[in-house]
């Protein structure tokens, strides 16, 4: 394994140099550990997440989402295993051993999912800006003419963010197999993005079609075998494919054939794998020669104190509005304070002065019986029989020798005498009214109309009586 790639302090920029330089890549094809520590881990994931597949029946979705747990985290510890080795290749230094390359390849994956959430919140931060951009465009008159600036800056904002957020999560891999942090991770790539996007830009799609070129010579041999091979097993074995409907004929025919059918299916798939890994091995050292070679003669450093001074500003910012907001907090508190103590003061200084006005009279509850009260019947004169119901009152309907006898009458309860009002103050006695005057005699009769004198007491025309 040669390990002079880094031999020379490789030029900054584009240069012919530096797209020469980058086929060394394809001397990640020799470097059996990454090799092996990619082919091992996805083998690992691919069995242990069919195991947990198989038992979905019996664990349900639980078991779904446990293998595909499973499988990516197998997976990205073979990518970063095989990326770390990869890269003590491109830095020209002695490779560190298999298993230290997997421990430290599991331990990235954090720190990975930390990065990518990062970015992931600032693109739905840029898209919520534009979102809000367009919503202004609605407004009438005014929105078409401010439409016509938002809608292509809303397009080359948008490409430049997925590009460039997706170019920095790319880059960010080395720096974390380097051992940075997610802060100079994050610097590193910013810097990068900010000052020789284009050189990333362009040294990684030249790694893309090395790859691609790399794939097409791997398949190529593969295919070239496949045809021969297939046309043997089906002619010999009774193996004819992989796609299912061969595998569920030779499952169907009996004996050996479905025996013979997951073996190549899981030989084929190993072949598939083995086939993306060597191509994988490729672009892992490739990538790793971009790295060093965009970072080369960047001040990272600075890059890093800037985004640091940049987070302290942020976090400061947030303690200043969590301030803010328990200070108005107290305040809205105190003034409920001074309000309660205030009206306690002027309660105070009333009853202090005698004039505090009497408490509001009361009544008192209305009088209710305790519970178990029994009313007492209304008493029956001296001459008045008892009556059969009252004789059998107090007695069971069958009288038998093991009824128990009867308890004790409850004593009556006396009710207290009903609330009268106390009597009123003596009046003086009132005069009787004055006489009434006596009535004048009548003068006419009051049957006929006929003239009468005072002293008649009979009417002389129709005999009525007038006194």
């Amino acid at each position: 394994m040669s390990s002079d790639i880094a031999s020379e302090p490789a030029p900054a920029g584009l240069s012919g140099h530096a797209f020469s330089s980058l086929f060394q890549a394809v001397g990640g094809l020799r470097n059996r550990r990454a090799l092996a520590a990619m082919l091992g881990c996805t083998f690992v994931g691919v069995v242990v997440s069919g195991l947990l597949m198989a038992m979905t029946g019996s664990l349900g979705v639980f078991a779904g989402l446990l293998a595909m747990i499973v499988w990516v985290v197998a997976v990205g510890t073979g990518v970063n295993a095989a990326g770390l080795l990869q890269m003590d290749h491109a830095r020209g230094i002695s490779p560190r051993s298999t298993a230290d390359a997997l421990v430290y390849g599991l331990m990235c994956i954090p720190k990975l999912i930390a990065l990518a959430l990062i970015f992931l919140a600032v693109e739905i931060a840029v898209f919520i800006v534009l979102a809000v951009l367009l919503f202004i465009c609605k407004i009438p008159f005014l929105g078409p003419l401010l439409f016509v600036v938002v809608f292509p800056l809303s397009v080359v904002v948008a490409g430049v963010t997925i590009v460039g957020l997706f170019l920095c999560l790319v880059l960010s891999l080395p720096a974390i197999w380097q051992g940075a942090s997610i802060t100079r991770a994050l610097a590193q790539t910013f810097a990068i993005v900010r000052s020789r996007l284009l050189e990333a830009v362009l040294l990684l799609l030249f790694i893309a079609f090395l790859c691609f070129a790399v794939g097409m010579i791997i398949f190529g041999v593969l295919g070239f075998g496949l045809l021969p091979t297939l046309g043997m097993s089906m002619t010999i074995v009774g193996f004819g494919g992989f796609g299912m409907e061969s595998m569920m004929a030779m499952s169907q025919g009996g004996g050996g054939g479905a025996g013979h059918a997951i073996a190549g299916a899981i030989g084929g798939a190993l072949l598939w794998a083995v086939a993306a890994s060597l191509i994988g091995q490729v672009y892992l050292l490739g990538l790793s020669l971009v790295y060093l070679r965009v970072t080369e003669g960047l001040d990272l450093t600075a890059s890093e104190e800037a985004l640091r001074a940049t987070f302290d500003d942020a976090r400061r910012r947030t303690a200043e509005l969590g301030e803010k907001a328990r200070q108005a907090t107290h305040r809205g508190g105190g003034g409920a304070d001074a309000a309660s103590a205030a009206t306690g003061a002027a309660a105070g200084s009333a009853m202090a002065s005698g004039t505090a006005a009497a408490p509001a009279y009361s009544a008192p509850p209305a009088y209710s019986p305790p519970p178990g009260f029994a009313t007492v019947p209304a008493a029956r004169g001296s001459d008045e029989q008892p009556t059969q119901h009252d004789r059998r009152a107090g007695e069971p309907d069958i009288a038998l020798p093991i009824d128990a006898p009867a308890p004790p009458a409850v004593p009556a309860y006396a009710a207290p005498p009903a609330w009268t009002p106390p009597p009123a103050a003596a009046s003086p006695p009132i005069a009787p009214p004055p006489a009434a005057a006596p009535l004048p005699a009548p003068t006419t009769c009051a049957q006929c109309l006929s003239p009468v004198s005072p002293e008649d007491v009979f009417c002389g025309v129709c005999g009525y009586r007038l006194k």
